[in-house]
């Protein structure tokens, strides 16, 4: 008798096993990703994974895409961003979320209706398809702020990457979404 049920079991498990194995074959592909630590000097910058030396840049890439086969981006803020007060209007990002962390220095963060004074130490998250936007209150900020987006975003990345040589994109391809103005400051 138990030899019967142990004939029957097996012969039930071959569709299980059966299932699995093609469930395994159709899995995804593992993400493929640096295979090198690497360090960013504070002069440095890795738009599309490319290591370079920055001098007039306005926003630096720490951590770009490429290294991280999508799923990460890091930017900062540098001194030749922080010349005049202001930021970006508010906005959304439909795909990522966001976290702002304040390295040094103070800045302004909108996240909804609110407007908080955040400075040295300070973060904030921010999930995707919340209003959002940030300022910089003082004229030549010694401060620095840092971006991070999870999941990165390549067209990002390219529009940060205008946006660090001086120039801002013509058109916002599909993110971030405009949904306001930016931070009204004296």
């Amino acid at each position: 008798m138990k030899r019967r049920h142990l004939i029957l079991s097996a012969l039930m498990a071959i569709p299980a096993v059966s299932f699995a194995r093609f469930r395994f074959l159709k899995k995804d592909k593992p993400a493929i990703r640096a295979k090198k630590g690497f360090i960013i000097r504070a002069d440095e910058s890795r738009f599309h994974g490319e290591q370079k030396k920055v001098e007039h840049d306005r926003l630096r890439c720490v951590v770009s895409c490429e290294d991280s086969d999508g799923g990460l981006l890091i930017g900062t803020t540098t001194s030749k961003s922080l010349i005049g007060k202001g930021g970006p209007p508010l906005h959304l990002h439909e795909h990522q979320d966001e976290i702002l962390y304040v390295a040094s220095g103070e800045f302004l963060i909108q996240i909804g209706e609110e407007i908080i004074k955040v400075k040295t130490g300070d973060a904030a998250f921010i999930p995707r398809g919340t209003h959002h936007t940030f300022a910089n209150p003082v004229v030549n900020n010694p401060g620095t702020l840092i971006s991070i987006f999870q999941p990165g975003n390549k067209q990002m990345e390219a529009d940060f990457k205008t946006i660090a040589s001086g120039n801002f994109p013509k058109s916002w391809e599909n993110d971030p979404t405009i949904v306001g103005p930016p931070i009204k400051l004296n």
